[in-house]
């Protein structure tokens, strides 16, 4: 699943509208829709830690890491 998906999936579940999420996150709506309509690029970190705190999950419940541990490898 993506970033868009789960955010659109976390969203519905706290029966949040985009514009509830947007003034939690503190970022606008039409940034909210955009990203979940896939409108723009990835979302930068501290917009997606923005709507992880807004939506009251963990960054990780937004963004899947297949393989948590692959950067420390060597």
């Amino acid at each position: 699943m993506t970033i868009k998906y789960n955010i659109c999936e976390k969203r519905h579940e706290k029966k949040m509208t985009q514009k509830q999420l947007a003034m939690r996150a503190g970022i606008s709506t039409a940034m909210v829709s955009f990203i979940e309509n896939d409108k723009r690029q990835q979302p930068t970190f501290l917009v997606i830690a923005s709507i992880a705190k807004a939506l009251n999950v963990k960054l990780d419940e937004l963004v899947e890491i297949k393989d948590k541990y692959h950067y420390f490898r060597q």
